[in-house]
């Protein structure tokens, strides 16, 4: 009832970051009105589940054609960014060596499961302690992946951690 009163539980109010090192913007060729760019931009940054980035994937190919490369990466960086939030994830970096998930402190998940998810990813998926506790993905035989394919990764295991957490 306080979330509806506009009263936030403070235990949960943090920012979620992504870092993912791709091309991810609103070329001028896709959207020219600057206008129509600001706003798919906020809407696009308002993304907060996978219908969302579903409807907003059918409205701008209604509305614009075609989604350009760049547009795409930056829908799926907004999907991953929702998903972090969900998974109570503060900062998610993508580069093309691994995936860093660093977790919000207070974060509400099944530690019991913790185990069996790392065991899931033979050795590429670490737990990592300390002050923010959170997870390393590095695959060992491959160097330099795409960051996109290592963007997936990161959206795969944080679907994993989703199942982890403790419904309110």
């Amino acid at each position: 009832m306080e979330a509806l009163r506009g009263k936030r539980d403070e235990e949960e109010d943090f920012q979620t970051v992504v870092d993912c090192d791709i091309d991810a913007y609103i070329p001028v060729s896709y959207i020219k009105n600057e206008y129509q760019k600001l706003d798919v931009y906020k809407r696009i940054s308002a993304i907060e589940s996978e219908e969302e980035y579903m409807d907003m994937q059918d409205e701008l190919i209604d509305r614009f054609g075609d989604i350009p490369k760049a547009v795409d990466n930056l829908l799926r960086i907004a999907l991953i960014k929702a998903l972090a939030h969900q998974t109570y994830v503060t900062e998610v970096g993508i580069n093309r060596q691994e995936v860093r998930i660093s977790m919000f402190p207070k974060a509400k998940l099944n530690t019991e499961g913790i185990p069996t998810l790392v065991a899931e990813y033979k050795g590429a998926l670490k737990m990592q302690m300390g002050e923010t506790p959170g997870f390393l993905y590095q695959e060992r035989n491959k160097k330099n992946q795409d960051c996109l394919s290592m963007a997936d990764k990161a959206q795969e295991i944080l679907k994993r951690l989703q199942e982890l957490c403790v419904k309110k």
